[in-house]
């Protein structure tokens, strides 16, 4: 049964029967028959099918929450009877905000995977809410977010620091200032990211501590990516508060850093999981090495 259960997991993982059945080595129909196998031991219908693509129903919801639930329940049973070097292999699931996930986390989990070459993952991006949401669920294993999310069901812990700054197109007025006034910012075109992220809950936080808030600015567009916010300035649409992780090389980008005066904007990326959940051996392995990563 634990095998059909992981057999049916990935298969919701990966959303495809084909990249299933190529990953095991093994036919697209006999993992078809397998999750019709799983269908008649629970007998209830899982998965219906919508043209090429698939759905859960109501059941394969459930289903596949409990199984998540289970095979963690598993890796923690083994780890106690076995010890961890039999369990470094599998998936960790881990979600994150736009600024970890695209910047900042390939890199260390390369490096991770330099050590445990058997370990694969997945990485689920989002703004930072939608994200919490996504380990309440249960849907990753833990979370990379750039805001504090410590409530009864989640835990945060600092990872590392972020600093955001005034960004403009090369070819905009703005450009040539060396330095300017934040009051100054109200009189041009604003670009900000949407409600939910931690990047303009940073943002909305440092203008409160400076007396204003973002209905006393020109906001012309709300995107919900931080390559969107990136290509909007760039357009010159209007400037932007952006992440150094995110501009690689200024103004090769089209884009240029402006100072803001007495305006310091910085922030927190947090490791976030479920408080008094533990993780499975893999992902624990996983969380630690990123947490010990911020020391180095």
């Amino acid at each position: 049964m634990l095998d059909l259960m992981r057999l049916f997991s990935q298969v919701v993982e990966e959303q495809s029967f084909t990249v299933v059945a190529r990953k095991l080595g093994i036919s697209q129909p006999a993992v078809s028959n397998q999750i019709r196998a799983f269908e008649e031991k629970l007998g209830v219908k899982l998965i219906y099918r919508k043209g090429k693509s698939f759905a859960l129903t109501a059941e394969g919801e459930t289903v596949y929450h409990h199984t998540l639930h289970m095979l963690d329940e598993w890796s923690e049973l083994m780890s106690e009877i076995g010890g961890t070097e039999r369990l470094m292999n599998g998936k960790v699931h881990i979600g994150a905000s736009h600024i970890p996930g695209e910047y900042l986390l390939p890199m260390y989990l390369a490096s991770f995977r330099n050590m445990y070459p058997d370990i694969k993952f997945k990485l689920s991006i989002g703004d930072s809410l939608e994200i919490a949401e996504k380990v309440l669920a249960h849907e990753v294993d833990f979370a990379v977010v750039g805001a504090v999310f410590d409530t009864e069901k989640l835990t945060s812990d600092f990872w590392l620091k972020d600093q955001l700054g005034c960004v403009v197109s090369c070819d905009n007025p703005l450009s040539l200032c060396q330095s300017i006034e934040l009051k100054q910012l109200k009189n041009y075109p604003m670009i900000i990211r949407e409600t939910g992220s931690g990047h303009r809950r940073a943002l909305e936080e440092a203008l409160i501590k400076s007396g204003l808030d973002l209905n006393d600015f020109d906001i012309v567009l709300e995107v919900g990516s931080t390559e969107a916010v990136k290509n909007a300035v760039r357009s010159g649409i209007g400037y932007s508060f952006l992440s150094k992780h995110a501009l690689d090389s200024g103004k090769k980008q089209g884009l240029v850093w402006m100072n803001v005066h007495n305006f310091n904007l910085e922030r927190g990326f947090y490791l976030l999981s479920r408080r008094a959940k533990p993780l499975t051996v893999i992902a624990e392995e996983c969380y630690q090495y990123l947490a010990r990563s911020q020391e180095s």
